[in-house]
């Protein structure tokens, strides 16, 4: 291809794609794209433009490391130290799972039954908040109007400071962030409660998950013993008019709505499916038809 000073960033995308392509990464191109926008700090546009500038040696020497780190399966998100959720830019790190798109749909529902809420005061909680990428997201996008608090809570502690962070740039005072173990610090009157809790078993495939923390990813009793924990806490905590949204494997399904049933008697309790057509979201709305005022 040529030596190092010759390199074009035409030539390193090429060669970039190459070498992801061999290791197996799916999105290829993206990833090389991304990855030499960041070590050049440029956007898709300025990238585009500069396809014939030479980057200097350590701009080569920064963006091999990070070519390589992605061959060998590490997030795109942990290597630039971002990922985009909700269309907002949360900062990323291995101290935190990397948002993915179908947990949005937890934000969207939220969202959609707050539009109802009026001005009168409301608590909401988001229950593993990681890098606070719900909770945020949610409180950025409600009009700033809302009476709405929201708590995000986690009891690992490096995950809070990542959350911390991310609320300070993106919604500075609208997130309070708690130490917690589920819902044991809470006290009653909560509106709403929304949960992406480790829901992994161990015997699942590991393939592209090496790198995050498994304490995010993993949950004992095939995957479901932090839910079973969960809602009977909720079912004490919510009000009559509350409601619980979370994100589960749909393995889970059956066992998800034998136990919403069972601690939310008189709820309406669905399973909704993601754009895969699996069954992501159980909902538990104890007042589906109440006015809110």
């Amino acid at each position: 291809m040529g030596t190092p000073a010759s390199l074009s960033v035409r030539d390193l995308l090429a060669g970039a794609r190459a070498r992801l392509a061999r290791a197996g990464v799916d999105s290829a191109r993206l990833d090389a794209e991304v990855l030499l926008m960041a070590v050049l700090g440029l956007d898709r546009t300025g990238l585009y433009l500069a396809y014939e500038r030479h980057p200097s040696i350590v701009e080569l020497a920064r963006f091999h490391e990070l070519t390589e780190r992605r061959a060998a399966g590490e997030p795109v998100a942990y290597l630039t130290g971002h990922r985009e959720f909700m269309g907002l830019d949360f900062l990323v790190d291995r101290r935190v799972l990397v948002p993915r798109p179908e947990t949005e749909y937890l934000v969207e529902w939220a969202l959609a039954r707050a539009r109802g809420w009026g001005e009168s005061p409301r608590r909401v909680v988001d229950v593993g908040t990681g890098s606070g990428a719900i909770a945020v997201s949610l409180a950025h996008h409600l009009p700033p109007s809302n009476a709405v608090k929201v708590v995000g809570s986690d009891r690992s502690f490096d995950a809070l400071r990542v959350a911390r962070l991310n609320g300070e740039r993106l919604t500075p005072g609208r997130v309070a962030f708690v130490a917690g173990d589920l819902l044991g610090w809470c006290r009653p009157g909560l509106d709403l409660v929304l949960a992406n809790l480790p829901y992994l078993r161990e015997d699942q495939s590991h393939a592209g998950l090496a790198h995050e923390p498994a304490s995010a990813l993993f949950g004992s009793g095939h995957g479901f013993d932090l839910y079973r924990r969960l809602l009977p806490e909720a079912s004490k905590l919510l009000t009559p008019t509350g409601a619980l949204a979370c994100e589960i494997d749909p393995d889970q399904r059956a066992a998800a709505l034998t136990l919403a049933h069972d601690v939310f008697p008189g709820a309406e309790i669905q399973l909704r499916r993601d754009l895969a057509g699996l069954d992501r979201y159980l909902i538990v709305d104890r007042a589906p038809h109440h006015q809110q005022r």
